[in-house]
């Protein structure tokens, strides 16, 4: 039966472990994949602007920004464009990471088109109007006004936008490349596989490894350390004398060993140590006479109910104690409080915070509650035949005064504790 509770306990133990070295391998992976992808990026942008920088060049030299103004506005051809319109078409044929070339003009109502190296269906001629496609549409006012100063992106390819200048350095025209990314997204991907199978496979020798070395060395000793855990209650029912640690042997040498003792010291120091924190705090927030919270408790609870609704109070005093104490002893004062508490006790509903806040005034909290259900409280503790606590001597009559209050809205729980304590005061007088 030991047996089976320990397999119980160490398959638990083996499966946290793997789940911690998958956790770690996906964790390895994830900083592969993000750091291969930061890397792309870098490549990507450093690759698109070095190869930007040599089309401007090129361009500059092939293309006159005059005569482009000029083949724009009689949108006729001569020599000179077709030489041009020639280089760029073999500028774009010799360099496969350039998809297009071409030579925009941009306008309120469209591109119109100067140059373009496609010479498919969907290429373009001199003078040709296309609208504006998506990306464009965003960048509009910039094309327009030449302040274009990125790069658009269309998954495949980037277009990137360089503005032809005529002789008075005014820009007259846009040379769009389009760059191929294609080649640097192969290399990419084939980086990335390799490098996540790679990490992967090391990532996971070594996570069998590990497991291997902590079956033998780490978890069987913690299993005998969690059997007699286990069997802690059932052989404290056998032997009360004896603890299942206090038996347990580890000798491996090791921290484990250590820590097994260590368990042996600390489990008679929690044990003492729990009796006296319970002890400790019940002592800080009651009072020692009533077992009713004390005066600090209540000072601590007050801020935590202004953000609180529907709260009552119920203020409460003993009428002639001063008497009972000066006249009779305070012998036969401590037992007119402690009936005082016994009464209160009587009425302590759940939710409720009953508190001595002073000599002889006691303060009830009520939570979730009712101006109807205050009241009836009120009424009920007023007319409690045990609100009787001593008829001793048979001049005066010892009892609580009572009154409450249920806060309203916006209203702070200081006013509230001080309404509660008027309507005392108000029973105090009328019941003499």
């Amino acid at each position: 039966m030991q047996n089976n509770n320990e397999q119980k306990l160490k398959r638990p133990l083996k499966n946290k472990i793997i789940l911690s070295v998958l956790f770690i391998v996906f964790a390895i992976d994830i900083f592969c994949i993000t750091f291969n992808y930061t890397r792309f990026v870098t490549l990507n942008n450093t690759y698109t602007s070095e190869l930007a920088k040599t089309v401007i060049n090129t361009c500059t030299l092939t293309i006159d920004g005059d005569r482009v103004e000029d083949y724009l506005e009689t949108r006729k051809r001569d020599t000179n464009y077709y030489e041009i319109w020639n280089k760029l078409i073999d500028y774009r044929n010799t360099n496969k990471d350039i998809m297009k070339l071409s030579v925009v003009s941009f306008k309120e109502n469209g591109c119109y088109y100067i140059f373009d190296t496609d010479l498919s269906d969907d290429g373009a001629f001199l003078g040709d109007l296309r609208a504006y496609d998506t990306k464009q549409e965003s960048v509009k006012d910039a094309l327009m006004n030449f302040t274009m100063d990125k790069s658009l992106e269309y998954g495949t390819h980037t277009d990137i936008y360089v503005p032809i200048k005529s002789s008075y350095n005014i820009p007259v025209a846009y040379v769009v490349a389009g760059i191929s990314l294609d080649s640097i997204k192969k290399e990419q991907e084939q980086y990335l596989v390799w490098l996540v199978m790679i990490v992967t496979g090391v990532v996971l020798i070594f996570g069998i490894l590990l497991i291997s070395y902590m079956n033998r060395s780490i978890i069987a000793p913690i299993n005998r350390m969690t059997s007699a855990a286990v069997g802690y209650a059932k052989n404290l029912k056998e032997d009360s004398q004896t603890s299942p640690l206090q038996q347990l042997s580890i000798e491996t040498g090791d921290e484990l060993e250590r820590l097994c003792e260590s368990l042996k010291t600390m489990e008679n120091d929690i044990l003492i140590s729990s009796v006296n924190l319970v002890n400790a705090t019940w002592n800080s927030n009651h009072d020692s006479m009533t077992q009713l919270y004390n005066k600090r408790y209540y000072w601590e609870l007050l801020p935590q109910l202004e953000s609180e609704k529907n709260i009552g109070v119920i203020y409460m005093d003993i009428d002639n104690l001063k008497l009972m104490n000066d006249r009779c002893g305070h012998d036969q004062g401590d037992e007119v409080i402690m009936n005082a508490a016994d009464l209160i006790h009587a009425y302590e509903i759940a939710g409720a915070e009953c508190c001595r806040v002073g000599g002889d005034e006691f303060v009830m909290i009520l939570k979730d509650t009712t101006p109807e259900e205050v009241e009836d409280l009120v009424v009920r503790l007023r007319e409690d035949k045990n609100n009787v606590l001593s008829n001793l001597p048979k001049e005066f009559v010892c009892r609580l005064a009572v009154g409450g209050a249920f806060r309203q809205e916006n209203e702070s729980i200081g006013v509230t504790i001080k309404n509660a304590e008027q309507e005392m005061y108000k029973n105090k007088h009328a019941k003499r």
